[in-house]
């Protein structure tokens, strides 16, 4: 009996020994698999701001071209408005009081309210001013002070869109 006591000693330790083995490997395994996870976790997160961080960035990007793409169309218009008020300013007498002119007189009016709902202001300007490089361009002459404005100029959102050109002089 001491013998078979004996051997009970024996395979108990040795499965002992294996059991710790195994559970020595697989705490290794499970280390290992905790270390993947978080890698695999951080990988994911740092992907995740950076796709964030894209979408931020395409969203600028749409933005800043929506604003550009309305500042030239702006633009373009500017020169339409600018013609409609030559037209009005110098109609002969005789055809002011028709309906052809009341009519470009209202469209006039129409093209300056349209501008009005985009935000578009004229920056003032008149004769006898003092030049403001950053708000005039001066077409002719050389100087500190405005003696004719030649075309007029305009913000959009506060953003200089024209410059109004003008004449100088000292």
């Amino acid at each position: 009996m001491a013998k078979d006591n004996e051997e009970k000693n024996e395979y108990i330790e040795e499965l002992s020994e294996e059991v710790e083995n195994k559970v020595k490997k697989l705490k290794k395994k499970l280390k290992k698999l905790k270390e993947e996870k978080q890698e695999y976790l951080d990988g994911w997160q740092r992907e995740r701001a950076a796709f964030a961080n894209y979408k931020k960035d395409i969203q600028k990007y749409i933005d800043e071209s929506r604003v550009v793409v309305k500042e030239e169309s702006v633009t373009q218009f500017l020169n339409i408005v600018d013609n409609l008020e030559l037209m009005v300013k110098h109609v002969p007498k005789a055809i002011e009081e028709s309906d052809w002119y009341k009519g470009v007189g209202h469209i006039a009016e129409q093209a300056r309210q349209t501008m009005k709902n985009m935000d578009v202001e004229e920056v003032k300007a008149s004769s006898g001013d003092d030049f403001d490089p950053e708000l005039h361009e001066a077409v002719e002459g050389e100087g500190e002070v405005i003696e004719e404005v030649v075309q007029k100029g305009y913000k959009m959102n506060g953003k200089l869109i024209r410059p109004v050109k003008v004449k100088v002089k000292k």
